[in-house]
């Protein structure tokens, strides 16, 4: 059980050792450095030294006596205020960095590409958040929009929204706005985003062209899922502009 919860207690910023002291006191709720020892096997030498520190950091109290005995502090009081302290720290190293921005913010000169899966979702969540007045999913395969279903449903009612495919009937019981691609509009769907020759083998999964100034494109490429992003590029306010009016024969 004790070598479950050291990877967590790892996380919080404890050594290996740390952690096996900490969780075998938790264990024992109050013990003497030798019976610690004993039980975790953590070599003799360290031992004080770490409980000392596990008591300074607010882990553990120090009963003196002869021998001394070290106890658990109440579990809920400690990581509480280790949360606390946690998110504290991030607050302040988050407008930290942020005053060290002494310039405007440049639009970006070119595309760049996510390769973590993590970073691809988390920014396609981000567009879904701060999207203000319209939005084209140019969609290539229907699991995407099953996935995402329940982030896209409700943009309906709050922006312009346009989902664009090939074949309608492959998209059946979606109910979302989608429009069968057709002309121009069906010639850019089949154009890879990218150029394949470039990137090798791809299968395109969606892209998304946001408010006439973000671009964001989803595929697999080779064993890998890649995103392409550009932002604040003239060319793709005109883009989603020609497809609405192509959509809707404005």
């Amino acid at each position: 059980m004790v070598a479950e919860i050291v990877p967590g207690l790892r996380a919080l910023g404890m050594n290996e050792y740390e952690a096996s002291v900490y969780s075998t006191l938790v264990g024992l709720q109050k013990a003497t450095a030798r019976d610690i020892h004993e039980a975790s096997g953590v070599p003799r030498g360290r031992i004080y030294e770490i409980l000392n520190d596990l008591a300074r950091r607010g882990f553990i109290a120090v009963e003196e006596g002869s021998p001394t005995s070290y106890y658990v502090l109440e579990i809920d009081v400690v990581f509480d205020r280790l949360k606390e302290d946690y998110i504290r720290a991030l607050d302040e190293t988050r407008e930290a960095l942020k005053s060290l921005s002494v310039k405007p913010r440049l639009p970006p000169d070119s595309f760049f590409i996510l390769r973590s899966g993590w970073a691809i979702e988390n920014h396609l969540s981000s567009l879904f958040r701060r999207v203000k007045k319209s939005m084209v999913i140019l969609c290539y395969d229907p699991e995407f929009l099953r996935k995402h279903y329940a982030a896209i449903k409700p943009l309906e009612r709050k922006i312009n929204l346009f989902v664009v495919v090939r074949e309608k009937g492959d998209y059946a019981g979606i109910s979302l706005p989608i429009y069968e691609a057709r002309g121009t509009v069906l010639e850019l769907l089949e154009t890879p985003a990218v150029n394949e020759s470039v990137m090798g083998q791809r299968r395109d999964e969606c892209a998304l062209l946001v408010d006439g100034r973000d671009f964001f494109v989803i595929a697999t490429v080779g064993s890998g899922r890649h995103a392409v992003i550009g932002s604040d590029m003239p060319i793709i306010g005109y883009m989603q502009k020609t497809i609405v009016e192509r959509l809707t024969g404005a």
